[in-house]
Parts: C-alpha cells; sequence; structure tokens
C-alpha cells in the first residue's frame, strides 16, 4: 500500500537537505579540501571550485536507506531487491566504495589503471552478493530475438558498469552536462517503470540533481569523479533493473539509444588518442562538448547535446518510433555535430 504521507515526508526533507548541504559547500569542500584547481591548461575555470556532487548524493542516500531502515521497514528500498537491514547496509557499504574512489581521484588524480581495477573489484563484490543484477541475456528489438550469455554475465556486467563509468567519466566535460544528461535519463526510466518506489527513488534523485544544476550553473561546485562514479553505478542499476522488469518494451537498443552519446564519443576519443600515440584514458580538451562551447557558448552547447535525447525519448514512448530508426537519427545527429566541429 502506498503511504502518501511517508512519501511527501521523504520529498519534503530531501528538498531541506539539500538546501542545507549546497548552502554549506564550501565549508564541506574545505573540511575535505576537495576542490577543482585551474591549471590553465585542461582546467580553465578562474577559481578553485568545491567537487561535492557525489558527496553530497551519498548523503541523499544515506538518508534515504537511515530513514527506511528505522522507519519505513525498508518499503522504499525493496525496489532494489533490499530484503532485510544488512542487504541494506553491504549496499550502502559498495556505494560508499565508489564514493571513495572518486575522492581519492579528485584528491591525488590515480592512474587510469589503478582506478579501473579498483572499481573492477568493487564493481564484482556487489555482483556476487547481488547476482539478480547481473545480465544474462541479450534482447534485440530489431528481428525479435534473444542471445543467452549466462556464462559470461558476470564478466560483460562487470565490464559495462566499467564502461559506462569510463564513458560518463569522459563526458563529463563543462557545467550543467552532466546533471542534465542523468536527469533526462532518469525522467525516461521513470516513465518506463510501474514500480511505485522506482518512481519515489527517481524523484528525490531528481531533486538532488536540480539543487547541483542551479549551483553547477553558477559556478558555485563541480560533480567531480566522485560524483561521476557514483551516478555511473546507480543509472547502472536502474537500467539493469528496467531492462529485466520491462520484457517488452525495453530493450538492448533502448540501452544503446540512452547511452549514445557518450558511449560514441568515448570510442571515437580512444581512437583518436591511439591513432597519435597517446594514452586513450589521458583527458584532453578535444571533446566534442569543448569545441562546442568555444563555438557556440555553455547554454546553446548543452542544448545541442541534450536534444538528441530528448527527442529519442520522445519518439520512443510517444511516436512509438522503432528503435533501429532511433539509432539512425542518432548517428545522423552526431555526424552533424562532428562536421560542426570540424569547420
Amino acid at each position: 500500500m502506498v503511504n502518501i504521507e511517508i512519501e511527501l515526508l521523504y520529498i519534503i526533507f530531501s528538498i531541506v537537505l539539500n538546501f542545507i548541504l549546497f548552502k554549506n559547500n564550501n565549508i564541506v569542500a574545505k573540511k575535505l579540501n576537495l576542490y577543482d584547481v585551474p591549471d590553465s591548461k585542461r582546467k580553465l575555470h578562474k577559481y578553485g571550485t568545491p567537487l561535492n556532487g557525489g558527496i553530497f548524493y551519498f548523503f541523499n542516500l544515506l538518508v534515504i536507506f537511515i530513514f527506511d531502515i528505522f522507519f519505513n521497514n525498508l518499503a522504499l528500498t525493496n525496489f532494489l531487491g533490499i530484503e532485510n537491514e544488512s542487504e541494506a547496509v553491504i549496499v550502502l557499504f559498495i556505494l560508499f566504495l565508489i564514493l571513495l574512489i572518486g575522492i581519492i581521484d579528485d584528491k591525488v588524480s590515480l592512474k587510469p589503471l589503478t582506478k579501473s581495477l579498483l572499481s573492477l573489484i568493487i564493481f564484482s563484490m556487489f555482483l556476487f552478493i547481488r547476482p539478480e543484477y547481473q545480465i544474462n541475456f541479450f534482447r534485440f528489438e530489431t528481428f525479435n530475438f534473444v542471445v543467452d550469455i549466462l556464462k559470461l554475465s558476470l564478466t560483460f556486467t562487470v565490464l559495462s558498469f566499467l564502461i559506462l563509468q569510463i564513458a560518463l567519466n569522459m563526458y563529463d566535460g563543462i557545467d550543467l552536462q552532466s546533471a542534465t544528461y542523468y536527469s533526462v535519463i532518469l525522467v525516461y526510466l521513470l516513465i518506463l517503470n510501474e514500480n511505485h518506489n522506482f518512481l519515489i527513488f527517481c524523484i528525490l534523485t531528481l531533486i538532488n540533481l536540480s539543487f547541483f544544476i542551479i549551483n553547477n550553473y553558477q559556478k558555485k561546485t563541480f560533480l567531480g569523479d566522485n560524483g561521476v562514479y557514483i551516478f555511473s553505478f546507480v543509472l547502472s542499476i536502474l537500467i539493469i533493473q528496467t531492462y529485466k522488469n520491462n520484457y517488452g518494451s525495453f530493450f538492448v537498443e533502448n540501452i544503446f539509444i540512452i547511452l549514445f552519446l557518450p558511449v560514441v564519443d568515448m570510442i571515437r576519443m580512444f581512437f583518436i588518442r591511439l591513432l597519435k600515440n597517446k594514452n586513450p584514458l589521458k583527458p584532453d580538451r578535444r571533446h566534442m562538448h569543448h569545441i562546442l562551447l568555444k563555438k557556440y557558448g555553455l547554454i546553446k552547447t548543452n542544448i545541442l547535446l541534450i536534444t538528441p535525447l530528448i527527442f529519442s525519448v520522445i519518439l520512443l514512448n510517444f511516436a512509438n518510433m522503432h528503435t533501429i530508426i532511433v539509432i539512425i537519427l542518432n548517428f545522423i545527429f552526431y555526424l552533424s555535430l562532428l562536421n560542426i566541429i570540424k569547420k
């Protein structure tokens, strides 16, 4: 049974919590000494900026879990398959480890191989504990067929978590970009899922992202690696849940569509760097968003980057367009963007 009063309490408390957190943004960053310092090369902002995106979101998750454990009998988080307090604590611990890797990376810039190996270990721990999140099959809308990958499910799922983490980390390059992208994906996922608790969880996450977007636009805070890592992990979980719970309406193609721009641009940058004998994981300012930013400014660039995803969601949900057509349209749009940045 849906308890409207408790859900309203969650929402009101989430708004108050995020207001307090972002109001004390500089205090938190100062306590942790966690700033993104400009270097006149790749980081061109004027002042040291707090990297509190992931930390504040983790506080949101922590409060949700604590309230759910002690006052709500795990009624909200049960959509994650959590059945008792010990399972809730384990999931929180995994989230904390992911956040911790991000914080360390923000502080000392871990080597790509080091942070990838640490992430793989944590993802493997999570999937051993929660094997229901392993992807066991590929379900395609095109030609209506299913491919069983049961023997490779753990390996594939762990690599999927890591690839999304890397792709979203490379995609996080300018203000507003990542948070608006995550928000649109969450809206799409909550439209597809009939589970009411899934809806509430997404709304609470969107509240946090809304506060972050406002502060990020004002250049008061950045996501940081800690933010990208924890959001990529949560998005991975929500996408897998949506994939498993919507057998006839959410396919491999749908996942490719919502992750299209970060993944395809990651692949493009990998090949460009390899052809120039550079480390494919070493950051630079040659991403599409950096070039578009120079040409069109912050707002127009973000509109250009988020438009294909918004239209894809509309075409899939309201126009019932076949996924393969939407993928083709995304490729056309992407090639158009490439043509723009080459001029």
